[in-house]
C-alpha cells in the first residue's frame, strides 16, 4: 500500500468515493498535477496524433514519478500470453510486488490503474464518437472498459482526452448527448443514462478539467459489476 505521505506531496481535493483508497488517491493527485503540466508544455499541439501525445505524456509522467512507488508503462498488454492482446495506452504499475485496491490484489506485473487516451475531436471518417463507442468495431474508449476489453479486473480506470479543438463544455455536452442517444436505442442494451459523465468541482481551469463516470461492465454479454472512470481532459489549444 502506498504511504499516506505521498498524498501530501500533491495539492488539490480528493475525488469523492475513494477516501479509503490511499494508493489510488496518490495516483489521481499525481495525474491531476502532471496532466496540467503536460498541457502547459504542449500548447498548440493540435495536430499531433494520439500515439505521439500518449508517448510524450508517458515520458513526462515517468520522469516526474521517480520518487513515487509506481511507474507508467506505454501500450500495456492486457494478456502477455497472447500476441494479439489488446493494449491499453498507459498502465500504472506498483513498485511493490503486490498491491491491493479494495478487494482486489494486483501483482508486480499488473496495471492497477489503466489509462486509455482519445483525441477530441477524433479525426477520420465515422470516428467522431470514439471517445464513447466505435463504428462497427469495439474501439470506443468508454466502450472498451464497459466490455472488459480493457481493465476487466479493475475497479478504477481513466480516460485522457486530448482537446485539440472546441471547449471543455462543448465536449461535456456532446459526449453526454452521444451516451443519451445510445441509451435510448433498444438495440444497444450496453448503455444507460447512468453511464453519463459528471463534472468534479476540484479547481478545474483552462488547462485541465476532471470528470468521472460510474459505468456498468458487461463481460461476455452479461452485466457483472461497475467500473469508475476518471476523465482527465487536457486543453492543447493555444490561448487567444
Amino acid at each position: 500500500m502506498l504511504s499516506d505521505s505521498l498524498i501530501h506531496k500533491s495539492s488539490g481535493l480528493i475525488s469523492s468515493g475513494i477516501e479509503h483508497e490511499e494508493s489510488l488517491k496518490a495516483v489521481i493527485l499525481f495525474l491531476r498535477n502532471h496532466c496540467k503540466i503536460f498541457a502547459t508544455l504542449n500548447k498548440g499541439a493540435t495536430d499531433l496524433n494520439e500515439k505521439g501525445l500518449s508517448q510524450k505524456l508517458c515520458i513526462l509522467l515517468n520522469r516526474k514519478a521517480k520518487s513515487y512507488p509506481f511507474f507508467f508503462h506505454p501500450e500495456f498488454m492486457e494478456d502477455v500470453k497472447s500476441g494479439v492482446s489488446p493494449q491499453i495506452d498507459i498502465g500504472t504499475i506498483s513498485q511493490d510486488e503486490k498491491i491491493e485496491i479494495s478487494d482486489r490484489e494486483y501483482n508486480e506485473e499488473d496495471s492497477f490503474f489503466s489509462l486509455e487516451a482519445k483525441r477530441l475531436p477524433t479525426p477520420g471518417t465515422n470516428r467522431e464518437k470514439e471517445y464513447v463507442t466505435g463504428h462497427n468495431t469495439v474501439c470506443g474508449a468508454m466502450e472498451r472498459f464497459k466490455k472488459g476489453v480493457h481493465g476487466s479486473r479493475l475497479k478504477y480506470a481513466a480516460i485522457i482526452g486530448y482537446v485539440q479543438a472546441k471547449t471543455f463544455e462543448h465536449w461535456f455536452l456532446e459526449i453526454n448527448t452521444w451516451i443519451a442517444e445510445l441509451a435510448s436505442n433498444k438495440d444497444q442494451p450496453l448503455w444507460t443514462t447512468n453511464d453519463s459523465i459528471k463534472k468534479i468541482p476540484n479547481g478545474n481551469d483552462d488547462f485541465l478539467i476532471e470528470l468521472s463516470s460510474e459505468n456498468s461492465r458487461h463481460l461476455d454479454g452479461i452485466e457483472k459489476d461497475r467500473i469508475r472512470i476518471f476523465h482527465f481532459w487536457i486543453n492543447l489549444e493555444e490561448k487567444e
